[in-house]
């Protein structure tokens, strides 16, 4: 066969063998289909390897390309280690690869059996694999489930990192956490301030973290204390010894950048369980913090209920963080979300109202420019022009290997080439033709979104005025803040400590 792709991927058994010390499975598993491939005297020209295990299509990104270049018949074979590589997900994905090989006539080569779809036998006994290879991996799943389980019952800590405050210890038998002796006393720190026997003296989350930055501890990440990272602690149960488990659903989504979604499940639904580990604080101490949190108001910043504006919007110009609003002494106002940073908050108004100046400004200037000079297409075809003939080259660069790759077959057969040469310039030219193909599409890209950058150079005008006539109309925040996106890229603020009222830097950077 002239037209052969071979495709790798991880199963998890391989992960686990490899974290056991053997040898690297796509490495081993590409020498053996190398061999096939000389054996059976197929022409490799391509090499589609996933880089991680996973089992939906959407997290497969060589597995999607593979299929759209099986679908458009660029292959006469594709050869992979087993049937179940190609995917052992649910059957809606597994009949769409099938399908996908059937309809195309593109046959499946494995080192047991060559199947060929078309072929009524070949198709049934595909189906049957495919379905099998689906009971073993919904068994191993529920096996997997039942031990973690079971040794979480047990009262071991099964996470991937310890909780601040420990360190993670095992044996043969168990996994779990000893007090880390800086961070334990932290934690009790943390506790004691928030739990204070004289209410007076007790300290809020944003109190606690300023204390601890100016007391020079770190995070668990290594970074600045900020509110979120005390309220985690102080609703961790861990440090009374308790280990939960479950507490968590995780879905798979339709999304390929979010692979999961988390959402908290019912109370009755987690695994409470009395841990292997040393608590760090008391039961009592841990259910009186509970009670103030109870009484006490935390916002989460990831609200879905936009009520600022400005949000996603401003960010500090000396940490970079995004500025938020906070409601202080009766009125609202614009500060930064980082705790040690020294950028002194404003009353929200006014940084609203500099906000719509600023646009105004940059809009009247904008406009004048625009009207003077015929600036966008000075600005224009330098670019377009470049990266349009960075284009046409690669376009030629892959005709030209697109040819050579077709004189390999003639040397095998007149005996120019070895099989193993044969093999080597075959996959060296397919690397190629890969990276060129990469090259080409970012330049098609970036082709396309410099033509969208002056497209939108052209339109920014009547997209701020409609912007600056609509914003005092609305009183939604979600759709004031949904305007302003639509024509502000960021702004960055900045104001000193010794500056008052409106005395500071907003700059405006509009989308172009």
């Amino acid at each position: 066969m002239k037209r052969v792709a071979m495709y790798l991927r991880k199963s998890r058994a391989d992960v686990e063998a490899e974290n056991r010390g053997e040898e690297e499975t796509l490495a081993k598993h590409k020498r053996a289909l190398f061999k096939l491939a000389k054996d059976q005297n197929l022409n490799i020209i391509k090499v589609r390897q996933e880089v991680v295990s996973g089992e939906s299509l959407l997290h497969r990104p060589e597995m999607m390309e593979l299929l759209k270049e099986v679908e458009n018949k660029f292959y006469d074979a594709v050869l992979v280690m087993d049937m179940d590589r190609l995917g052992r997900g649910n059957m809606r994905e597994q009949g769409l690869i099938l399908e996908t090989f059937q309809n195309s006539g593109t046959k499946i080569i494995t080192p047991r059996k060559t199947y060929d779809l078309q072929d009524e036998f070949d198709e049934e006994y595909s189906e049957f694999e495919a379905f099998m290879a689906r009971k073993e991996l919904k068994i191993i799943s529920r096996r997997m489930q039942s031990g973690i389980k079971r040794a979480v019952m047990e009262g071991n800590y099964l996470g991937t990192h310890p909780p601040y405050g420990y360190q993670i210890v095992k044996d043969k038998k168990h996994r779990t956490l000893v007090p880390d002796p800086e961070q334990s006393l932290v934690v009790k720190m943390i506790f004691d301030w928030y739990t204070s026997d004289i209410p007076e003296n007790r300290l809020g989350t944003r109190k606690i973290a300023h204390k601890l930055n100016n007391l020079g501890y770190r995070s668990y990440t290594g970074k600045s204390w900020n509110p979120t990272c005390v309220l985690v602690i102080l609703k961790n149960a861990v440090y009374t010894g308790r280990i939960q488990w479950k507490k968590q659903i995780r879905k798979k989504t339709g999304n390929p950048e979010k692979k999961y979604a988390f959402s908290l499940q019912p109370k009755d639904k987690w695994i409470d369980v009395e841990g292997l580990h040393e608590s760090i604080i008391s039961k009592d101490l841990y259910e009186k913090a509970q009670e103030i949190l109870k009484k006490r108001s935390h916002v989460p910043y990831s609200n879905k209920n936009i009520t600022n504006p400005l949000a996603g919007l401003i960010r500090c110009k000396k940490c970079n963080y995004s500025m938020v609003k906070r409601l202080q002494k009766s009125r609202d106002r614009i500060c930064c979300r980082e705790i040690s940073c020294k950028c002194r908050s404003s009353i929200f108004e006014i940084v609203e109202q500099r906000l719509l100046d600023s646009l105004q400004q940059w809009l009247d200037k904008y406009t004048l420019r625009f009207s003077e000079h015929d600036f966008i297409k000075k600005d224009d075809d330098s670019k377009g022009k470049l990266l349009k003939t960075s284009i046409n080259n690669l376009q030629q660069e892959i005709k030209r290997l697109e040819e050579q790759k077709g004189t390999l077959h003639d040397f095998l057969e007149r005996g120019v080439y070895d099989e193993n040469t044969y093999l080597e310039r075959s996959t060296h030219i397919a690397n190629r033709i890969a990276d060129t193909q990469v090259l080409l599409t970012m330049a098609i890209r970036e082709l396309e979104t410099e033509n969208k950058r002056l497209e939108a150079k052209v339109q920014i005008i009547p997209s701020v005025e409609h912007v600056l006539h609509q914003y005092p109309l609305l009183d939604d925040p979600k759709k004031k803040n949904m305007l302003l996106k639509s024509v502000i890229d960021y702004c960055t603020y900045e104001k000193e400590l010794h500056q008052k009222l409106d005395d500071f830097t907003l700059i405006v950077y509009p989308k172009l």
